[in-house]
């Protein structure tokens, strides 16, 4: 069963919202750092160097990871989109995955309690992997 195929563009939002929550939480966390540290930023212009002198990483850590294994979402999204095979198990699949990468992000930013972060990680590449299957099978069934 087909939906509108303008609503797989809802998760891309959340997804992109979730992005800017994370850069903001980043940004804020470096200048608090800059300042408490006494640390000019031409000190840290490197990742080795950034990690060796600031203490909490997680937000920029967890920035960098929002664009990694996000990167085939938004493909599938666009995919799913472009080729008009937006279904309501591809919707329900990609809302899912926002979902969880959000908790991924609360909990990295947050406590960072590894094991925790480590399932909701897992729990979301399965949920993109289904997305990709159902998108795959889809289009499967569209060639005959």
């Amino acid at each position: 069963m087909t939906v509108n195929p303008l609503a797989i563009w809802v998760p891309v939002f959340a997804m992109m919202a979730l992005v800017l929550v994370v850069a903001y939480l980043t940004f804020r966390e470096r200048v608090r750092q800059f300042k408490a540290l006494r640390v000019h930023p031409q000190k840290v212009s490197t990742r080795g160097e950034f990690a060796a002198t600031l203490k909490d990483t997680r937000c920029a850590d967890n920035f960098s990871n929002l664009f990694e294994t996000p990167v085939m979402f938004y493909v599938a999204c666009i995919g799913l989109y472009v080729t008009q095979t937006v279904s309501v198990s591809a919707l329900v699949l990609a809302c899912l995955y926002v979902l969880l990468r959000v908790g991924h992000s609360v909990v990295h930013c947050g406590r960072n309690v590894v094991f925790t972060r480590f399932k909701l990680f897992a729990a979301s590449m399965l949920v993109l992997l289904g997305l990709w299957v159902v998108w795959g099978l889809t289009l499967l069934q569209l060639m005959g």
